[in-house]
């Protein structure tokens, strides 16, 4: 079975409270990467079982063998195991995983005889070998699982570039055995995001691009969000403006950054909707973005995703300032 060693809880930094939902929700983007069934290929050779891995609050689990049965408490953590794992092996998942709107597993999760995470009686029923949950889970929820005999491993959930998302995949590869799947879907993922910069003309200027919804956030320095924009070669407003990774604008602001692209998420087939509200805002109307109706509004499967499916909301940004790229 499996054993864990506790080491001390190291303490990071507080997140707004915002960003922890939001943490919570992150999907995917691509239906069809989303639902690419791994095969199983076992542990490479170089490092067999048992294995050894300390989480993102440094505390260090041990497992003797590959566990077999898995659960997830939070979205981006389904999404690695879906990515990485044989479907079979996912036994509890997210609540959030299930809801259309914001999952593009929920088709397939419909079609699984899996619980969700968020009643821990029926997680239990299932026995699962490994829980990966998100950085911000619960530590009342964690311990009490813990104390239930299911090995929990704290996944990093808020990602600020692809570097650290893939590090996610690996270690999901680790933890799990699936190694070369993991491999498999990095290498995938890194590729888009080759294709995705390709785009971009070598003298093409540097568009100013600004996230902005009718909820009056945006995403600065130090989000995910940010690392996109900036590998495009885009300017992010929000950064620029010296705002953090998540904060709060109003519609002055807006008009005064005067931004060349407005970025928004929506909920599906929402786009032509919200585009229009937010140029019914004196604010956006007065931009270059609303001058031009320059306004990009993405499927919040990818827009709010902090996941490897994140690299959908690049490649529809990528399309967008560069209609012509390759």
């Amino acid at each position: 079975m499996t054993r864990s060693t506790q080491a001390a809880l190291i303490s990071g930094g507080l997140l707004c409270a915002a960003l922890f939902v939001a943490a919570w929700r992150f999907g995917g983007d691509l239906a069809p990467l989303a639902g690419t069934q791994p095969t199983s290929e076992g542990a490479s050779a170089s490092e067999p079982f048992p294995r050894t891995a300390r989480d993102i609050h440094g505390v260090e689990l041990t497992l003797d063998g590959a566990p077999q049965s898995l659960a997830s408490q939070a979205l981006v953590t389904d999404y690695f195991l879906f990515a990485v794992v044989p479907h079979e092996r996912i036994v509890a998942v997210s609540t959030v995983a299930h809801d259309p709107r914001h999952s593009y597993v929920a088709d397939i999760v419909s079609r699984m005889d899996v619980v969700v995470t968020s009643d821990p009686e029926a997680v239990l029923r299932r026995k699962p070998e490994l829980m990966l949950v998100a950085e911000s889970a619960r530590a009342d929820y964690v311990e009490m699982t813990r104390a239930s005999g299911v090995p929990v491993f704290r996944m990093r959930t808020v990602s600020e570039t692809f570097d650290q998302i893939a590090e996610g995949l690996k270690t999901t590869g680790y933890l799990t055995g699936e190694d070369a799947a993991a491999d498999r879907e990095i290498d995938r993922l890194r590729e888009r995001i080759r294709a995705a910069r390709a785009r971009r003309p070598e003298d093409a200027p540097a568009p100013r691009v600004l996230a902005f919804s009718s909820f009056a956030y945006t995403y600065g320095e130090g989000s995910l969000f940010d690392h996109i924009v900036t590998a495009l070669g885009g300017v992010n407003v929000g950064a620029e403006q010296g705002i953090g990774p998540y904060g709060s604008i109003s519609s002055e602001h807006v008009a005064s950054w005067n931004p060349d692209w407005i970025v928004c998420g929506g909920e599906p087939d929402s786009n032509e909707s919200v585009r229009e509200r937010l140029l019914a805002d004196p604010g956006v109307a007065v931009t270059a973005a609303g001058r031009e109706r320059q306004i990009l509004v993405v499927d919040n499967r990818r827009y709010l995703s902090m996941s490897q499916y994140a690299v959908g909301l690049m490649e529809a940004l990528a399309a967008a300032l560069y209609p012509e790229g390759k």
